[in-house]
């Protein structure tokens, strides 16, 4: 009976330590597409954030929030990675937040901060020896993956020499800084996940349903400028081309929308139907770009009517919550 149970345990760990590498491997295969930059250096601090937490525990609230402060202050939200989080090493269990859920008004600096501080604070932290032994599993691993890694030898010896004095963090590597300008805080998964998630996610959401009536407004705009074109609504088309707007025609002739207006007024442009076969639609913020392909039936500059397959690729902009078209460029697909 003893001996089967040992069998037992033996196999489930060896099953365990398979999971482990398949773990490890995949973590830093992930690791390496999102940072091909990264050293082992980088590899290691992502582990031990994910097991040992913060570096160190918190009890000056004033200066952790002075460190943030600055950091906030000389930053730049464009320097950032575009991530709002991410989850450290193999298990997940702390998170990368970035600050840039400050910078956007997504979460308050005080909500990031008391989120931090409590998870560094929460529970007792695991031993330096205990995070040695389990990195020498995970080293064996990256070791096999020969990821040919610049600098491997010495970053490893590096990891080797303070792991053997009783320390364990490091700081992120030059290459990894001056490419990613790494700028987080980290939080325990269950804090996150209860605390800052929701409202990321909301905001995620909002900004998505956002962009979504951007899209439809733009799609109906499209649809009312050839209603109008057809209908010589010169009233309406005039609302729905910004001023200063050009079209550039097939030939390559650009037309400022004075002009395009009155020509469809005074009967040069005449359009009878439209039919859309495909409309494409790409917000960023005030600005937008929109390809329409649609079969226009026209009679333009003394011609016979004609259906032409008609492709507009436009430029848009938003100005006080309307949308309106900048510039339009015509050529058949």
């Amino acid at each position: 009976m003893i001996m089967k149970k040992t069998i037992f345990v033996v196999l489930a760990m060896l099953y365990a330590f398979t999971l482990s590498a398949q773990d490890i491997h995949g973590f830093v295969t992930k690791q390496m597409q999102t940072y091909p930059k990264s050293r082992l250096l980088d590899l290691y601090k992502s582990c031990f954030q994910d097991y040992m937490g913060a570096e160190h525990l918190v009890s000056d609230r004033q200066r952790v929030k002075a460190y943030l402060d600055d950091e906030l202050n000389t930053t730049s939200i464009d320097d950032l990675m575009p991530w709002n989080y991410e989850p450290c090493g193999i298990d997940s269990n702390y998170y990368r937040v970035s600050i840039r859920m400050i910078k956007e008004s997504v979460i308050s600096e005080d909500l990031l901060l008391d989120a931090f501080i409590r998870s560094a604070n929460s529970k007792k932290r695991p031993t330096v020896d205990s995070w040695r032994d389990r990195w020498h599993v995970i080293i064996g691993t990256i070791d096999k993956m020969r990821l040919e890694l610049p600098y491997y030898q010495q970053d490893k010896a590096f990891i080797d020499s303070i792991l053997s004095v009783g320390r364990y963090a490091i700081s992120h590597s030059p290459e990894y800084r001056e490419a990613y300008h790494p700028h987080y805080r980290i939080v325990e998964r269950g804090i996150f996940e209860r605390e800052l998630k929701p409202l990321i996610e909301h905001k995620y959401l909002q900004n998505k349903n956002n962009d979504m009536d951007d899209k439809k407004q733009i799609e109906q705009l499209y649809k009312q400028m050839y209603q109008a074109m057809i209908a010589k609504d010169i009233a309406t088309l005039n609302t729905i081309l910004a001023e200063g707007s050009v079209l550039i025609h097939m030939t390559g002739t650009k037309q400022p929308k004075k002009q395009y207006l009155h020509e469809i007024e005074n009967g040069t442009l005449n359009y009878y139907s439209v039919e859309d076969d495909e409309i494409s639609i790409t917000v960023n913020g005030t600005t937008a770009e929109m390809t329409g392909r649609s079969r226009v039936n026209a009679a333009v500059y003394g011609g016979g009517r004609h259906t032409w397959r008609l492709q507009m690729k436009s430029k848009l902009a938003k100005n006080d919550g309307r949308w309106q078209f900048v510039e339009s460029k015509a050529s058949t697909y």
